[in-house]
């Protein structure tokens, strides 16, 4: 899977790019997992703001990480994540 923006600003491959799966663990029940999922979108909504600026389409984590997995309230986030 192509990564949705480079995580280097020099002419070095990103090393997600060749080094294997990026993986998401949203973990933890309750309020720790809520926080979780607040983290998670302000993640999102940072890059998005990145590719925006760079004339790209927006993307969603489902789009970003290559596996999601979670616990408690961490799980029920993954399922909402695309």
């Amino acid at each position: 899977m192509q990564q949705a923006t480079s995580a280097q600003h020099s002419d070095e491959p990103n090393p997600l790019d060749s080094t294997g799966l990026c993986l998401l663990s949203l973990d933890g029940g309750g309020v720790r997992g809520l926080s979780t999922l607040y983290i998670l979108k302000n993640i999102m909504d940072q890059l998005n703001k990145i590719r925006k600026t760079a004339s790209l389409p927006l993307v969603k984590p489902c789009e970003v990480f290559d596996l999601i997995g979670g616990t408690s309230t961490g799980g029920q986030g993954e399922l909402h994540t695309c």
